[in-house]
């Protein structure tokens, strides 16, 4: 039966809404946000990290996208779509669309990007990309274009939120080769003007965008890892907003006349990762007596100062499937050395700890390390910038690592687990190394599930089949705190983590 897609009264609501908001505040020539990192790389299929796609949110688009508020699927590049079959997509491309190289949008940038994104060049072609038939594309048009799913795929639409279904110029990639990644092209609001690596990166307004211009020209991102100084350029200036504020400072810039701390429900899981592959966490009561011994309310209380959630399990409150029958992992030290015990380590183990040299998670491996020590975990801490952190954990050389893994970019269960527990994500996002042929095959069949009822029972498989093998220790979801100067608007809508598009913000008047 064929389904039509159509435009979203939604849409046109949201255009409503701002055309409202900026009659009662005032744009801005230049826009400066304070990121605790830098990006890896310009380049999305290339991405696995929150900076990066923070910044590629505003120069690349999608066909379509999920409004992080409502849920619902809002069109971008794509003016309507035609569901023919539950493996056939037609799109409707919107015409009139420019690259920032002055280059047409059609359908065979369509195709090429999607081709891209299921192809070595992606480093989720063993993941999303997988899902993409690469020999079943029709182009019909300029504006029209067939895409094909290697079968049914549960939520494939709503899956293109994912920077991974940005679409590209072809031209562009091909003529910057490998130095893409450094000289993106896009379709977005802004364009790529520089980036001097581990400073700041800036863009600039995209005089030909399609949709509603953003209400700055120029938005500079500065790099400030260290959550002092961070703080610091916001009070004095620096920068008009700011992610990642210290929640020990949370209080007193609410306090303060010149800058607020806006607080949103987090969409990022931090978790202590256990490399299932490695002695002696490749015994599962290894890994559950690790669990035992960390008292995570504790845990949030010293490195989020309660401005967080308690994970019930590897998934984030934000997620569409809520799992049954919920097991309580209660902080008790003695059960973890009865199973060090029994997993024949009576005198206790010793691990690394990788982590990256964010704040939180230098302060949270010092809290893991103390809680670790007292059941005879000994636990030697390894920061790393954390660049060279993505790269060192797909070596899969690593015992233990604190690290986060959002749905800033989907709120499927299956997706999320698809790259964080699949053995196909192994030496790409699936950083615990687990390989397990039920975990597997529950999130595959999901995967290329469309309806919701047995997605949810699969979900609910997947999650037992974690639930037994333990592959991580779910630590917390941090609040998301955007600090910013008092006469900002627009930071009460923001409902996508730290990967929200930010051309909306204004001055009140």
């Amino acid at each position: 039966m064929k389904k039509k897609g159509f435009l979203r009264l939604v849409f046109g609501a949201a255009l409503l809404l701002a055309a409202a908001t900026g009659a009662l505040a005032a744009g801005m020539e230049t826009f400066t946000l304070g990121l605790p990192g830098d990006a890896k790389t310009l380049d999305p299929q290339q991405a696995v990290d929150t900076m990066s796609f923070a910044v590629s949110k505003h120069i690349n688009e999608p066909l379509v996208t999920v409004d992080g508020r409502t849920k619902e699927l809002v069109p971008v590049l794509a003016e309507r779509w035609e569901i023919l079959d539950p493996q056939t997509y037609k799109f409707y491309l919107k015409k009139g669309v420019k690259f920032h190289n002055g280059e047409e949008f059609t359908a065979e940038d369509v195709v090429f990007s999607l081709k891209r994104a299921a192809s070595p060049a992606s480093v989720h072609a063993g993941s999303r990309g997988k899902y993409i038939d690469t020999e079943g594309f029709q182009i019909i048009d300029k504006h029209t274009v067939i895409v094909k799913t290697r079968g049914p795929v549960g939520g494939w639409l709503e899956s293109m939120k994912h920077p991974y279904a940005s679409i590209y110029n072809k031209k562009a990639v091909e003529e910057a080769g490998a130095e893409y990644f450094r000289n993106p092209v896009g379709t977005g609001p802004f364009k790529f003007k520089s980036w001097t690596k581990g400073e700041r990166i800036e863009l600039t307004a995209f005089e030909d965008y399609h949709g509603v211009a953003p209400n700055f020209r120029n938005f500079n991102i500065l790099v400030l890892p260290d959550d002092s100084s961070r703080v610091i350029a916001l009070e004095t200036g620096k920068v008009d907003m700011i992610y990642a504020v210290p929640p020990s400072d949370f209080e007193r810039l609410n306090e303060s006349s010149k800058v607020k701390v806006v607080k949103a429900p987090g969409l990022g899981l931090i978790y202590l990762g256990m490399n299932t592959q490695k002695k002696p966490l490749s015994d599962p009561r290894v890994r559950h007596a690790v669990d035992y011994a960390i008292n995570k309310a504790a845990y949030d209380a010293v490195v989020y100062q309660g401005n967080s959630a308690q994970p019930a399990g590897p998934l984030v409150p934000a997620s569409t499937f809520t799992p049954k029958n919920v097991k309580d992992h209660p902080f008790d030290p003695a059960k973890a050395k009865a199973l060090l015990a029994e997993a024949g380590y009576p005198d206790g183990i010793s691990l690394n700890l990788w982590i990256s040299n964010f704040q939180d998670r230098v302060n949270g491996a010092t809290v893991v390390q103390s809680m670790l020590a007292a059941v005879g975990i000994k636990v030697e801490i390894q920061v790393f910038e954390s660049g060279v952190f993505d790269g060192k954990v797909k070596t899969n050389e690593q015992d233990l690592i604190i690290s986060t893994w959002g749905m800033q970019t989907n709120r499927d269960a299956g997706q999320f687990w698809l790259s964080l527990f699949h053995s196909g994500s192994v030496g790409a996002t699936n950083w615990t190394v687990l390989k397990d042929s039920v975990v597997d095959k529950g999130i595959d069949t999901a995967n290329i599930t469309v309806d919701a009822a047995e997605r949810t029972a699969l979900f609910q498989g997947v999650w037992d089949r974690l639930e037994e093998l333990r592959p991580m220790v779910p630590l917390s979801v941090p609040n998301e705190l955007y600090g910013a100067r008092k006469d900002l608007v627009g930071l009460e809508n923001l409902a996508d983590g730290r990967l929200n598009y930010l051309g909306n913000l204004s001055l009140q008047k």
